[in-house]
């Protein structure tokens, strides 16, 4: 249905189709000859053909061009006595056809104010045709039997055109709601790509250049060695920027896939250990985890070592856990805080743990994090199977 109202939106496919109707209506006249009169009755015919046409790009001006050509056409016929073949209305075959396409067309189109003149406009001048057109008694059964055809078809055009008109907005709409929603994904998942990764080595530069500050005029030398670690998170940084630059220029996947996610577990907790953090790691992986929850697993620890960055108090250990069961992985990040929470330098925007909660329960999983013993334990649990919501 949707490709046949493309086609009927054609002008050259209404055209022909109305070129075709009006070979087959006067094919019998050219056989056994036209008449003057009705040959000049064609010049009436043929520019109701000509707004048909045109109806989709000027619909006004093909509604006035059709009334004033069937009314025209009317005087004319009642003058000379012209006599055509009718069908469905008091109009000639093609002229019915026009007539409903531009009253289809300016439904479809048009504004109700709008719609409400114009096909009543055109009603007007077919109820012309049906009264005057040709000698008939305006009493009698005949001319009240064609009036209610002529109101019956008309409002099955009209009723079609608003159905169709229907559901050409709800598809509008949910294309638009469709739209906003990919939209919406698009900037949550950047949005967390940023806070997860870019801000996980931004903090992790700031707290070792903190610490460099701090031992810089009584040991030098420890100074120095944070220096490496300021540099590899500052490349790393740059490098997630990068990735994310290429995400919106060439739509370049955002997460570059995970293929050792004990290497990258081991690589993200040996970065929070040069940092300064006291992490040590225990896994026990099993021996294929699905790309997604591997990447997922990535990120809470690293969102978690960040917020140990920034908000633990003075931790002397800080445990990461990575523990599975046949449907289930497991992951443990607990810290020795002793009680209460560190404001970190430029405030916090409290995305971290929002993020967290949300790449869990995306995967189906289990999602908590709060104080226990005086210090934080973030805890989640995801799916194996990839019950993905």
């Amino acid at each position: 249905m949707d490709r046949l109202l493309t086609a009927l939106r054609a002008p050259l496919f209404i055209a022909l189709g109305l070129a075709a109707v009006y070979a087959l209506q006067t094919a019998p006249f050219l056989y056994y000859g036209l008449r003057p009169s009705e040959l000049a009755m064609q010049l009436f015919i043929l520019p109701t053909c000509v707004a048909a046409v045109i109806c989709f790009k000027r619909p006004v001006l093909a509604v006035v061009i059709a009334s004033i050509a069937a009314g025209f056409g009317t005087v004319f016929a009642r003058a000379y006595h012209v006599s055509e073949p009718t069908f469905l209305s008091p109009l000639t075959p093609v002229e019915t056809v026009a007539f409903l396409i531009i009253i289809m067309t300016v439904v479809f189109f048009g504004e109700p104010g709008a719609v409400v003149l114009e096909v009543g406009l055109l009603c007007l001048s077919a109820t012309f045709a049906l009264l005057f057109r040709e000698y008939v008694n305006l009493y009698s059964s005949v001319l009240r039997l064609n009036f209610a055809l002529c109101v019956a078809v008309v409002a099955v055009a009209v009723m079609v055109s608003i159905y169709f008109r229907a559901r050409a907005n709800m598809r509008r709409r949910e294309l638009s709601a469709a739209v906003t929603d990919a939209q919406r994904a698009e900037r949550v998942e950047l949005a967390r790509e940023l806070h997860d990764v870019v801000a996980h080595h931004v903090t992790g530069m700031v707290v070792q250049a903190q610490a460099a500050m701090a031992v810089s005029d009584n040991d030098p030398l420890a100074a120095h060695r944070l220096l490496p670690g300021i540099v590899n998170s500052g490349t790393d940084a740059l490098a997630a920027m990068r990735r994310l630059v290429g995400t919106l220029r060439e739509s370049e996947p955002l997460y570059t896939a995970t293929t050792d996610l004990q290497a990258d577990v081991r690589a993200a907790v040996d970065r929070a250990a040069q940092a300064g953090v006291p992490a040590r790691l225990r896994m026990e992986l099993p021996a294929s985890v699905p790309q997604e929850v591997g990447r997922s697993v990535l990120r809470l620890v690293q969102e978690s070592l960040t917020n140990v960055y920034k908000h633990a108090n003075s931790p002397t250990d800080v445990a990461v856990e990575l523990t599975s069961t046949p449907a289930t992985l497991r992951l443990t990040v607990r810290d020795d805080g002793r009680g209460g929470r560190v404001v970190p330098v430029g405030g916090s925007g409290g995305y971290g743990l929002v993020g967290m909660r949300e790449r869990v329960e995306l995967l189906g999983g289990l999602f908590s994090a709060g104080e226990v013993d005086g210090g934080w334990q973030v805890l989640a649990e995801l799916p194996l199977g990839g019950d993905a919501r």
